[in-house]
């Protein structure tokens, strides 16, 4: 065969390579990566019990603004995943579904940004940082409420970069602009991305016919104040919160020790945490691979460093620069909220800093102008690995090794739980916050189950159901429950409650059940 003749499976490669969708390869990338989620659904937690719940109660005409219990999230999710109950019924399936496609729209919508202004292959090769994540990003993807609102914020981006090009720019920046605005109804974390959107949508109004700059602008900032108006309008009800919003120089030492030591090594996947029947674990590398983590971590971050420097002075194409700035301006806006927010606890606060992942894409690009579609790949493999494996183990209890395992929900403790409740005509019950709407949503509502501190309600009616049964049962949950099973069983013996003192235990899978009496 003459040497610059190719060979019959180098044609076939090139074939192969040549048929599969860029999206769809991102696509099914990211399902992939979820997958111990979501054959698994029915272990969701309570918080996105609630907003299933609601969705449900949708159905009946039973309508609010908020999410139950809140006073800043609205009930944006809970529309969502009622509509996914209409198609796939109304199990939690169907709710991790109505946030994990979310995140899938999110991931398109990113890519056919970037696609705009790269190959088709370049727009995926920046987006896989989209599609392999770490654990705080899984909080979102999995558990509503806030990824409708994330979802939105990446339509708007999608919006406001084809303004310039579309038939009439002004509508199309006052459409992108009242979607970004819109997200903020969805949830007050959209509000961390306004001020790269505002910059993005000024730059967007900045090209094309000079003459119409100011009018674009005009055009897409109105639209931006149009959108937010029913975010700020909900915010003046008597039922509003507004502690959540707060940024206070008083929460810099604290805030700024969590971010350093905890949060962003969680982000960037250079700490590794996993949930199990024991409790929660760090996984410990071995050191080459943590000095993989290490660079992963230096890598992402220089090259948005790099993409926010490229904006300003590189000679790029100009769509180019404008989506690099949009990206790279939300680095520094992110630590800033982070530094000084109330919200800040704990090390699931990582939640709070994803907007620097979710934007990373578009100020990557000009890495990948510099350094070309190779050498770009190979810089961001550290990256992607260590958000993988970050990733992946993080499904804790849904691998078995290295392997998903699905756990029949018909073989769970939940049924061995329900089977005893029934045989005792238990109906109503009482149990630490992180069990009680978890269960009262697995039994479609058949037994109702409130928290045991009132003060943690997230739905009143359930609360006057369960006070007004003479029997209630207290579930214990050993992997979920915050609260002391000794303790509780000792104030009700003491006569401490306003239970009598004499209770019924059993046992029903890994659960521990006390029947009280009024």
């Amino acid at each position: 065969m003459p040497a610059d003749e190719p060979s019959v499976s180098s044609h076939s490669t090139e074939s192969l390579f040549s048929r599969i969708s860029p999206p769809l390869a991102c696509l099914a990338l990211a399902t992939a990566h979820a997958w111990p989620e979501l054959i698994n659904a029915h272990e969701l937690h309570s918080d996105a019990a609630v907003v299933g719940l609601q969705a449900r109660h949708l159905f009946h005409g039973e309508w609010s603004w908020f999410l139950w219990g809140s006073g800043y999230q609205t009930s944006l999710d809970s529309v969502v995943a009622a509509l996914y109950f209409l198609l796939l019924g109304k199990g939690p399936l169907a709710l991790t579904l109505s946030t994990f496609g979310g995140h899938l729209l999110l991931v398109l919508c990113a890519y056919l940004t970037l696609a705009r202004r790269y190959t088709r292959w370049q727009a995926a090769l920046l987006v896989l940082p989209l599609c392999v994540v770490t654990g705080p990003l899984h909080i979102y993807m999995f558990s509503p409420p806030r990824q409708a609102a994330l979802t939105l914020v990446f339509f708007a981006i999608w919006l406001i970069d084809g303004a310039p090009t579309a038939p009439h720019p002004a509508r199309a920046l006052a459409l992108g602009g009242a979607v970004a605005g819109l997200a903020c109804l969805g949830d007050p974390y959209a509000l961390v991305f306004l001020p790269g959107l505002a910059l993005f949508l000024a730059l967007s109004a900045w090209q094309g016919d000079p003459r119409q700059r100011l009018a674009r602008a005009a055009s897409g900032f109105a639209g931006g104040l149009l959108g937010i108006f029913p975010a700020w309008l909900l915010r003046q009800s008597p039922q509003a919160s507004h502690g959540v919003f707060g940024l206070t120089s008083g929460m810099l030492s604290h805030n700024l020790d969590l971010l350093w030591h905890v949060c962003l090594p969680y982000l960037l996947a250079v700490s590794v945490y996993f949930s199990s029947e024991t409790g929660l674990h760090t996984w410990q590398p071995p050191t080459w691979f943590h000095c993989l983590q290490l660079l992963g971590a230096t890598t992402l971050l220089g090259g948005i460093v790099w993409g926010g420097v490229s904006a300003a002075f590189a000679r790029l194409p100009f769509e180019r620069r404008r989506l690099a700035a949009l990206g790279a301006t939300m680095l520094p806006v992110t630590l800033a909220a982070f530094a000084l927010s109330v919200m800040v606890m704990d090390r699931l606060s990582a939640r709070y800093l994803v907007a620097i992942v979710l934007t990373a894409p578009f100020a990557l690009g000009p890495a990948l102008d510099a350094l070309g579609s190779k050498r770009f790949a190979l810089a961001l493999t550290p990256w992607l690995v260590s958000s993988l494996v970050a990733g992946w183990l993080a499904h804790g209890s849904d691998l078995a090794g290295i392997w998903p395992v699905r756990h029949d929900p018909r073989a769970s403790d939940e049924t061995a739980l329900r089977a005893a409740l029934r045989a005792r005509g238990l109906e109503r019950g009482l149990a630490d916050y992180w069990v009680a709407y978890r269960l009262t949503f697995l039994y479609d509502e058949e037994v109702v189950i409130a928290p045991w501190h009132a003060n943690l309600d997230r739905y009143p009616p359930y609360r006057a159901l369960v006070g007004a049964a003479q029997r209630v049962a207290y579930i214990y949950d050993p992997w979920r429950s915050k609260e002391d099973l000794a303790t509780r069983e000792a104030s009700i013996t003491h006569a401490e409650t306003e239970f009598l003192p004499n209770l019924e235990k059993f046992t029903a899978g890994r659960y521990t059940v006390l029947v009280l009496t009024r």
